[in-house]
């Protein structure tokens, strides 16, 4: 006590206290008013999320329709815009027929999205989609009254074995007017197939020598050959002139095939294969005058069935009785053409 005395003292001496009292004050109040503030904060921090909670209820409210509005006719203060309002009515049923009107019948099939199938069909008849019959009639699917086959036609195909002995090699399928072995070298031209459907003719170069041990033998003869015919299975032997090696080569005749039947689309896909290369050779020969492959012109080519027919011996070309012989009076056309055009 006599220190607090003596402190009270000092400052009344001093003319402190007031300083003092102003302290003591203030150490009291403000801690009141900082906890009356923080608990001023959380109430209203509490107090938000109710605000937020009555905005959001009033923003539902806001875009809600009032469905209770007359809409029938889109005046008025609110409409709703997915309403369609002109709908066209339905056509009354004609009671004196017991029928709908045909047009009511038409908008129905058309908004359940369905088409009808054809005409209209008298009754007593049937009728499949997109036609229609007389009364008490049918008629086919597709038949209109026509024949849609199309035309068949022969097609014949050619393979050969043909090079040294032993080193043969194999032409399948081979192109009319194809040189043989190559454009280059060649020592066969294959001009195409008989009439007969079995005799593939092969015209070779003058320096083609035929042996006496083929199975066939070459016209005019083997030494001097001109034309070459052949059948499925014939071998043939022949070596070339001026060749110093003395090789020794061989052709065989795998298949000559005649497929009957073939669709018009593949007949003429058969009839256009062909060699441009060999059939220049051929025209040059004959234009010419070449000793070159002069068989060619005992032979016509016929352009509507793709075969070769025989020149007979008063005709044109290696036979011809004179050179003043008409060629238009002929079957066909040259053996280097493939086609009318051609």
């Amino acid at each position: 006590m006599n220190a607090v005395r003596s402190i009270v003292r000092d400052l009344v001496e001093r003319r402190l206290w007031p300083v003092a009292l102003l302290l003591l004050v203030a150490a009291v109040a403000v801690p009141m008013y900082l906890g009356r503030s923080s608990s001023d904060d959380g109430a209203g921090i509490a107090a938000a999320p109710a605000q937020t909670a009555q905005v959001a209820k009033s923003s539902k409210a806001a875009v809600t329709l009032d469905e209770t509005t007359d809409e029938s006719d889109g005046v008025g203060k609110t409409r709703n815009p997915f309403k369609q309002k002109h709908v066209p009515k339905a056509q009354k049923a004609d009671t004196s027929t017991g029928s709908t009107d045909k047009s009511s019948s038409s908008d129905a099939t058309q908004s359940s999205g369905s088409s009808p199938s054809g005409p209209s069909t008298p009754t007593g008849g049937t009728t499949p989609s997109g036609g229609s019959t007389p009364s008490g009639g049918s008629t086919p699917a597709g038949s209109g009254g026509s024949d849609t086959s199309k035309p068949k036609a022969d097609v014949t195909r050619v393979s050969l074995h043909l090079g040294p002995l032993g080193q043969l090699t194999t032409y399948k399928d081979v192109a009319r007017l194809s040189p043989l072995p190559s454009a280059t070298k060649p020592l066969f031209v294959f001009t195409g197939v008989l009439s007969d459907g079995k005799t593939a003719v092969l015209l070779p170069s003058s320096t083609v020598q035929i042996g006496d041990e083929s199975d066939v033998s070459c016209k005019p003869s083997n030494k001097s050959c001109q034309k070459l015919e052949v059948q499925q299975d014939d071998t043939v032997f022949f070596k070339i002139a001026g060749d110093a090696t003395g090789t020794q080569y061989q052709l065989d005749v795998v298949s000559v095939h005649l497929k009957k039947g073939e669709s018009a689309k593949a007949a003429a896909a058969a009839l256009g294969r062909h060699s441009n290369a060999g059939a220049a050779m051929l025209r040059d020969a004959h234009v010419y005058g070449s000793s070159e492959y002069q068989g060619a012109d005992d032979y016509r080519f016929m352009p509507d069935t793709g075969l070769l027919e025989r020149v007979p011996e008063h005709g044109t070309g290696a036979t011809a009785a004179s050179a003043g012989d008409a060629s238009a009076a002929l079957p066909g056309l040259p053996v280097w053409h493939w086609g009318d055009d051609s």
